[in-house]
């Protein structure tokens, strides 16, 4: 009787702890994309089409994806080590291919989360298929977060009115009396900028004289570019893609205008004003949150170092100066991070970790600068920036780092 009764009590605590495992195992076997020993990620972006450029985030995004693979994969927050098989989609930054991507990438492809899509329109597209669908869509490459899918999205890059606010603090210091035109996307991104920028100058003796709209289509801004110059402007502000940006450097450079030139994150990197003449660049101000990375040799620096090593085995098709390259690998490490930290591998845990980030440091971040967000409150990951001036060769620093943790408005 003694027997039969531990008996019993031997098979219901077996029994309890096979449920216990088989609970704490069914979490990584009922989430798609996650098994035992790997977790699938889905990246669209535009790899062809006219601003292939963009493209640089999701190839960085797979240069250190394949680094941490090569290095035995990611000891995510459950105890399991697992590779990242990454699943890639080109958009060509069209909208509705990113949702005819997305759809793929979920449906077929059982992705476990999306990471770094690219540009706020297509992230817009997307917002109430992943709301109804659960599907995080972390990191994102848009400056502008429009909260179309707020439990479900986070960002990376600080917010254009973020940037606008270190514009208008720079020319308050500097340039007090600034007559401004402004070259501006013609998108939420333009809107946002321009809406921030506006707020700012509130109060100052700063006048914005004419705006003039630009699309990523556009073969020439020579039109807007001229009569933004002919409003008597003497400081010119330039929001537009890589190309169109480039354009306006050449064009208030070779048209003998020269105003002092301040040119968003967006279309300033270097490869961008290589292709319209450094000597046409030489003066213009822009905004970075990144190391700056000026050669291909070992720098010393840990995280750039691991950066040249990755681009180089990944073999990557930008230059290593390519900040949105840059971008895309700060993105992927970020991602790694967060799985990292996931105790349970399921979708909902995943954006609870990204969405209550705590001072996160990122290897290509610029000293000083790290990541934080709060469930509620403040969904802007990166809110400091670094202002620089372009020598005719690189840039150089202004001053020190501007930070505006918790004062971002959208």
């Amino acid at each position: 009787m003694r027997f039969v009764s531990k008996l019993k009590g031997c098979t219901m605590q077996l029994a309890v702890a096979a449920l216990l495992v088989a609970t704490h195992a069914s979490a990584a076997e009922t989430t798609p994309g996650v098994t035992d020993d790997s977790v699938k990620i889905g990246v669209t972006g535009p790899l062809t089409g006219p601003v292939a450029v963009v493209g640089g985030v999701a190839e960085g995004i797979r240069a250190r994806i394949e680094q941490a693979n090569a290095e035995g994969g990611v000891k995510m927050g459950d105890g399991k080590t697992r590779k990242i098989d990454l699943v890639i989609e080109d958009d060509s930054l069209d909208p509705q291919r990113t949702l005819a991507n997305v759809r793929k990438m979920v449906e077929q492809e059982k992705v476990f989360a999306l990471v770094g899509t690219a540009a706020t329109p297509n992230n817009l597209a997307i917002g109430r298929y992943i709301t109804q669908k659960k599907i995080p869509n972390i990191f994102m490459y848009s400056g502008v977060i429009a909260l179309n899918a707020p439990k479900w999205e986070v960002g990376f890059v600080p917010s254009f009115s973020t940037e606008a606010d270190s514009f208008a603090e720079y020319l308050k210091a500097h340039k007090p009396e600034a007559k401004v035109a402004i070259l501006y996307l013609n998108t939420e991104t333009g809107q946002t900028f321009m809406k921030a920028f506006d707020r700012s100058i509130e109060g100052s003796h700063i006048k914005v004289l004419d705006r003039q709209p630009v699309t990523s289509q556009d073969p020439t801004v020579e039109t807007q570019l001229s009569t933004l110059k002919a409003s008597g402007a003497d400081t010119l502000v330039i929001i537009a893609a890589p190309r169109q940006g480039g354009e306006a450097i050449r064009f208030q450079s070779e048209s003998g205008w020269k105003p002092l030139t301040l040119v968003t994150n967006l279309s300033s990197a270097y490869p961008v004003l290589q292709s319209v003449g450094l000597d046409n660049a030489k003066g213009i101000i822009t905004s970075d949150y990144l190391k700056p990375i000026i050669s291909d040799k070992p720098s010393g620096d840990e995280g750039v170092d691991r950066y040249l090593s990755a681009i180089s085995a990944a073999k990557v098709n930008f230059n290593f100066a390519n900040t949105i390259g840059q971008t895309g690998y700060a993105i992927g490490d970020s991602l790694i991070q967060a799985l990292e930290k996931l105790k349970s591998p399921t979708r909902e845990e995943l954006m609870k970790v990204v969405q209550n980030m705590d001072g996160w440091k990122n290897p290509l971040l610029l000293n000083g600068i790290t990541m934080t967000t709060k469930e509620g409150s403040d969904i802007f990951p990166t809110e400091a920036l670094q202002l620089y001036q372009f020598d005719g060769q690189k840039y150089v620093p202004l001053g020190d780092v501007m930070h505006f943790e918790g004062k971002t408005k959208e």
